[in-house]
């Protein structure tokens, strides 16, 4: 058997099956990469850095200031939008029964603009909103712009009256006197509103259930012995806009806001 004739020389590799021309640039590159050396035809990537600005995060991106801001102004702008539609929808959904509750919801967070819409709704209808469960279970941080309002659609004897209702409430729940619980409240009520018979039987049942200090009926007193409402200094004269008219209102001098 003839043996076929063998050619010398190293064995074709695949980089012999480019055409020719393409097989070596000019500078040793790949095909198609005349004149760039091997080494930087193909350069490495950076690597990037966890949570930086280039990382793809966008909005998210917190490994620099700018993205911790970009961050917080988007949290920010979302919460102000979150606030204002659940404002809106408690307040299409106010009503007497709900409202004390939304009160009390809106000063323990801090919720400026609910608070404000909340107060107009009692002032607007004070003596239904006195009667609900809500307003017995106010605290007195919720209770006290209520008593300073001038507004309310109430006379100041009931209103008296509610504030000691209040007062019972909290004293049951928190073990604790009625006149201590009354005390960071019970200032705001207007004493020398009342004619002297009214103001008489609060003196006798404070006698028996201690509510509002001595110091306060002893001031509203005086504006009724001196007939000057500047005479009550401790004793709010103003009239709110339920206030009953009485004689002795005449000479308080302190006319409705």
């Amino acid at each position: 058997m003839q043996l076929l004739p063998t050619t010398s020389g190293p064995k074709a590799g695949p980089r012999d099956a480019w055409p020719r021309g393409a097989k070596h640039g000019a500078g040793g590159g790949l095909p198609g990469s005349a004149g760039v050396p091997v080494h930087q035809q193909c350069p490495a990537a950076p690597p990037l850095r966890a949570g930086g600005a280039d990382s793809g995060c966008g909005v998210w991106a917190g490994g620099t200031a700018r993205g911790r801001k970009r961050r917080e102004d988007f949290l920010e702008e979302e919460t102000f939008v979150l606030e204002q539609l659940c404002l809106e929808f408690v307040v299409k959904v106010l009503d007497v029964e709900l409202v004390c509750e939304a009160l009390q919801v809106a000063v323990t967070f801090g919720l400026g603009p609910l608070q404000e819409r909340c107060i107009a709704f009692i002032e607007a209808h004070s003596q239904e909103a006195l009667r609900t469960r809500g307003f017995l279970e106010l605290s007195a941080p919720a209770l006290l712009p209520l008593l300073r309002s001038d507004k309310l659609c109430v006379d100041e004897a009931e209103l008296v009256l509610a504030a000691r209702s209040w007062a019972r409430v909290g004293a049951a729940v928190l073990e604790r006197p009625v006149a201590e619980v009354a005390a960071p409240v019970v200032r705001e009520l207007r004493l020398a509103l009342l004619a002297p018979a009214e103001l008489s039987a609060l003196e006798e049942q404070n006698q028996q259930e201690p509510l509002i200090p001595v110091e306060q009926i002893v001031e509203a007193w005086k504006c009724h012995a001196l007939r000057r409402g500047d005479a009550a200094r401790g004793a709010p004269c103003r009239r709110r806009r339920g206030t009953l008219p009485r004689e002795h209102h005449c000479f308080l001098d302190l006319p409705f806001k």
